[in-house]
């Protein structure tokens, strides 16, 4: 992953991304994925982990966050149950003293309130109190897994804000980047020329503006 690539999207909103991932014809807008507070932002690669359902076998939510590196984003697959969590505030404590860089979650979290206390991201279908200890278990982990219906393979570059969560796939995200950046500047160009007054349909057309997303031919 280029790093310079990385630190262009950092900066970038998630609708911009999801714009250069249309141009691009890249599947990466998680569905129904959202910030438990407005504030958070989120970004870096993945660290993935798929659970199931634990049956009669029992389970447990997995112990991974003490070898993550900071900067790691942690994307937990627990195909959107909303009824067991597998996360909470402990394992947030040990992420934002790790300073690692979110967490993402297919399915709910719990003990909200520290999160937004510790400022540390948390991406997720909702909250709910209810454990996941006994209900779910880890089948594996560095595997792709699904979060909001996107492919999330590990080391893919995962950027979260207000409006959600975007995936760009490891291998794609110097192209992302890129194009996110030629939109990014396009957009600020149309936004400069209605601040000093001039017409927004004449900014738009001179911008190539509702042509920025769609998909390049191959």
């Amino acid at each position: 992953m280029s790093t310079e690539a990385a630190a262009i999207l950092a900066g970038m909103d998630t609708t911009t991304v999801s714009d250069a991932l249309d141009k691009l014809g890249i599947p990466g807008q998680c569905l129904g994925i959202k910030p438990l507070d407005r504030g958070f932002r989120a970004a870096g690669p993945a660290f993935t982990i798929r659970y199931v359902p634990c049956g009669t076998r029992g389970g447990t939510v997995g112990d991974y966050i003490d070898d993550l590196p900071a900067g790691t984003v942690v994307a937990l697959d627990n195909q959107g149950r909303m009824d067991a969590t597998v996360w909470g505030d402990i394992l947030t404590i040990v992420a934002s003293r790790k300073h690692l860089g979110g967490t993402v979650i297919d399915g709910v979290c719990r003990d909200a309130p520290r999160a937004i206390e510790l400022n540390y991201p948390i991406f997720a279908r909702g909250s709910h109190m209810r454990t996941g200890k006994d209900r779910v278990a880890v089948d594996a982990m560095q595997v792709s897994i699904s979060i909001g219906g996107v492919r999330v393979d590990p080391g893919d570059y995962m950027l979260c804000d207000w409006d959600g969560v975007v995936v760009v796939p490891r291998e794609r995200i110097d192209q992302v980047a890129e194009v996110a950046a030629r939109i990014a500047e396009a957009e600020d160009r149309i936004r400069a020329a209605v601040e000093r007054g001039e017409r927004l349909d004449a900014a738009r057309k001179q911008q190539g503006y509702h042509a920025l997303q769609t998909k390049e031919k191959s």
